[in-house]
């Protein structure tokens, strides 16, 4: 596929800090806290070090993402590529990022914070719009979500100690 969702009347698509998501299935819809969503993350997009008491799982429909663990089974780096599963339980330190020249596009399935979270952080999503980096007060906006939500952000040093420049 290896192009940017196109929004629609039915699901929309918002920008959250570079990542594009839909929202699949709310918890308002089924009336659970369980979220569905579909997240594309651009060639050069990365999710830096961070945790949260939601767990994920990511199934890559489309491209490849790389999936840091600080702790478990699957800790360290690893490549996840269409088809397959990459499993975060909550708290645990991660990171993602897609370091290849195409999209990556997976479907997530998480809880009622973290959809909450993306919902409060999400802005529209223009495609006749090019993708530019966040703005201060998003950036301002962003940090405010995450000590409300209680998540843990790694300094810029702990992130270079995985391999992510943040500058």
């Amino acid at each position: 596929m290896n192009t940017l969702p196109t929004p629609t009347a039915e699901q929309p698509t918002y920008n959250v800090l570079g990542v594009l998501l839909q929202f699949l299935a709310t918890p308002e819809q089924i009336n659970d806290p369980i979220t569905l969503m579909r997240g594309t993350v651009p060639p050069g997009v990365i999710i830096p070090l961070h945790s949260h008491a939601d767990p994920e799982v990511f199934y890559v429909l489309d491209g490849v993402l790389e999936v840091f663990q600080a702790e478990g089974p699957t800790a360290g780096w690893q490549t996840v590529t269409a088809g397959e599963v990459a499993t975060i339980p909550g708290n645990i330190r991660h990171a993602l990022r897609n370091t290849s020249s195409a999209p990556t596009t997976s479907i997530t399935v998480s809880k009622q914070d973290l959809y909450n979270f993306f919902r409060e952080l999400a802005r529209p999503f223009d495609p006749s719009v090019p993708p530019a980096p966040p703005a201060p007060e998003e950036m301002q906006h962003f940090f405010q979500l995450a000590a409300k939500y209680k998540f843990w952000l790694a300094s810029p040093a702990e992130n270079a100690a995985i391999g992510i420049s943040l500058a």
